[in-house]
């Protein structure tokens, strides 16, 4: 079961990685500790997949969990003053908000 969950967070990741990007280019450098927990987030997931080892298992969680993490104190500040290009970051904040209640189904499940 769990392969099950961490192949759909694999692709939850992915596909943030890639709504995230345009954000990433709008915002600058701000989100750039996001966007590397991300990558990280991605890359411990991928490996989790292939090697049966509970440390990277539990890296790989613990990654999905900082990675939405990151984004609060970034965007609340973006939001709060571009309230008009909020629709470009739903996409992304729906993902990572999807990727928070995996990782925490991950852990008990």
């Amino acid at each position: 079961m769990n392969e099950v969950i961490m192949l759909v967070s694999l692709s939850v990741i992915f596909g943030s990685m890639l709504s995230g990007f345009a954000t990433f280019r709008m915002t600058g450098m701000r989100l750039m500790p996001h966007f590397a927990s991300l990558m990280i987030a991605f890359i411990l997931t991928l490996a989790s997949l292939f090697v049966d080892n509970n440390i990277v298992f539990y890296s790989a969680i613990a990654f999905q969990i900082i990675a939405p993490l990151t984004i609060c104190g970034t965007i609340c500040n973006i939001l709060k003053t571009q309230f008009q290009n909020t629709g470009i970051y739903s996409s992304h904040l729906a993902l990572m908000g999807m990727l928070f209640v995996l990782a925490i189904g991950n852990l008990f499940i």
